[in-house]
């Protein structure tokens, strides 16, 4: 294993552990956030350090660097860490800075690297760069100090696909050396799919809105929420999903499967039957409101995608496209217009066969 410099951008739950994971294993760590969060930083910058407790456990060096154009110079891998929806506000920032040779990856995805490349067309020059995602945040985390986490779980596999695919030679040593149990992915088109989270999520809270609004903050989704029916629910949503990567001829892990084969549970002969052996989940609170990222992220960002796709090549997803329209109503916001759609990802009108290609080549 080579040790690399990488740089982290995003300083949440997700992007403190990536940081601290990496020093650990010997790679140099640089950390940044938008200037909006910066401030939560300071503690980091000052300590020069990270701490993890959990399943991750120790204490690296962490530089953290505030300026974007300094943070990223030098990098072999660019690492963001952010809320999905949140994902091109940070490609806008970052792509003046881009150059060519750079390997920027996105964790999760959920299709985001499509986007991303589309966003980086509309400028006057595109850079030679590979951009790859990660199929699912591999931390069950939270921060609990100004400079420490705690890590409930750690998926066994990391796994990650590259666009264009023709290019993973370049992007996947990186991603390799810097992720344990790194797993290569055929395709990013099999790294979104791969993210289970929409469908984990989405309907469940829905199922779960008066009991997360009744009790003010006081509610544990993967112990109170997941009750037997609820799961056969969520497993009809999944289907759909696992519908669509067939579609595609995308191999895609299905909730009952996905937990197994990460390595945070048993196997089981129905998502309920698995969901109550993830221990790794029971105790981690919220969401908190309805107006959370169950909803406001994995509905505009993950659904919405999986539902045009699938309407694109001929799959039906009632289940999906129901969740869509009834979170709106919830909160009064129109996903399907605001979200990851077809369009911003550049694959408007493409069949099975055309999309494939064009993930493979970058080439429509």
């Amino acid at each position: 294993m080579a040790h690399r410099r990488v740089t982290v951008l995003g300083g949440g739950n997700g992007g403190r552990t990536a940081a601290v994971e990496f020093a650990l294993a010997g790679h140099e760590v640089v950390l940044y956030d938008v200037p909006a969060f910066a401030d939560g930083l300071d503690a980091i910058a000052k300590a020069g350090h990270v701490t993890a407790t959990g399943v991750i456990a120790g204490s690296a060096p962490v530089r953290v660097e505030l300026d974007l154009g300094r943070a990223v110079d030098g990098a072999e891998l660019i690492l963001m860490v952010v809320p999905t929806m949140h994902q091109m506000a940070l490609a806008d920032l970052l792509a003046p800075h881009l150059a060519d040779g750079m390997n920027i990856a996105l964790m999760p995805g959920s299709l985001g690297s499509l986007e991303f490349v589309e966003r980086l067309r509309g400028r006057d020059e595109l850079p030679d760069v590979t951009v790859s995602e990660v199929a699912a945040l591999p931390y069950a985390t939270r921060i609990t100090g100004p400079t420490e986490v705690h890590v409930f779980g750690r998926r066994r596999y990391v796994s990650a696909g590259v666009f264009p695919a023709t290019r993973s030679e370049r992007a996947t040593p990186v991603l390799a050396d810097v992720f344990a149990g790194f797993e290569q992915l055929p395709d990013v088109l099999s790294a979104g799919l791969n993210n289970p989270n929409p469908t984990l999520h989405c309907l469940g809270v829905l199922l779960s809105a008066s009991r997360i609004e009744y009790s003010h903050g006081e509610f544990y989704y993967y112990e109170e929420g997941m009750t037997p029916h609820v799961c056969d629910a969520i497993e009809a949503i999944d289907a759909e999903r696992v519908a669509v990567g067939a579609a595609l001829g995308v191999e895609v892990l299905s909730l009952r499967d996905t937990y197994e084969r990460m390595g945070y549970g048993p196997r089981g002969d129905s998502f309920w039957s698995v969901i109550r052996g993830v221990r790794a989940l029971t105790g981690i609170k919220g969401p908190t409101s309805i107006d959370s990222r169950y909803l406001t992220e994995d509905v505009p960002i993950g659904l919405t995608i999986y539902s045009q796709i699938g309407r694109q090549i001929g799959v039906a997803t009632p289940i999906m496209d129901s969740v869509i329209t009834i979170s709106g109503a919830l909160l009064s916001r129109d996903f399907a217009a605001e979200g990851r759609t077809l369009q911003r990802c550049g694959i408007v009108g493409m069949g099975a066969p055309e999309l494939r290609r064009y993930v493979q080549t970058g080439h429509r």
